[in-house]
């Protein structure tokens, strides 16, 4: 986790079993439910599942066809979540999303783009996958990552049955 959180330019990072969990847990930790969650139709049905498990209405937004990213212009609404997927290493204009939206959760979906530089760098919390087709493959697994310290801390616990101290 250290080592990767340095790789990717983030100061915490938290392992999962796959990067559908990571998505999951980034509305959990935040205390998102209910609501509306904005993503791309162009992407892993994980994107979509999260918000329907987290009792939200999930919202498609259009894709920029230069980049396959969302395309933060298409966005309308008042969403409490957006994820924001970076596609085949191309990376969303969470930047842009982010001045259109500075009241929504924005979760980057790095799963695509370990190798961009500038992944993960302005969303508020980003997922990283390790599945097989995946730009890192090495495991069926995923991360997530912060530089919010509370975050990172209540993630710990989230991930652990509820505790903060490690039992390996």
């Amino acid at each position: 986790e250290k080592l990767f959180a340095e790789y990717v330019g983030a100061k915490y990072a938290v392992a999962t079993n796959s990067a559908t969990s990571a998505l999951d847990l980034c509305l959990k930790v935040y205390g998102i439910k209910g609501g509306e969650l904005i993503t791309t139709p162009m992407t892993f049905i994980a994107d979509y599942s999260v918000g329907i498990w987290n009792s939200m209405d999930v919202t498609f937004s259009d894709i920029d066809p230069r980049t396959l990213c969302i395309d933060p212009t298409s966005i309308q609404g008042n969403p409490k979540a957006i994820i924001a997927v970076d596609s085949h290493g191309r990376l969303a204009n969470v930047h842009r999303i982010k001045e259109l939206f500075p009241n929504a959760l924005v979760i980057e979906d790095a799963a695509h783009a370990c190798y961009t530089p500038g992944a993960g760098k302005y969303a508020d919390i980003t997922v990283w996958s390790f599945q097989a087709v995946k730009s890192l493959p090495i495991f069926d697994g995923g991360m997530i990552t912060t530089d919010n310290k509370k975050i990172y801390k209540k993630l710990r616990t989230l991930t652990w049955l509820g505790s903060e101290k490690l039992t390996y």
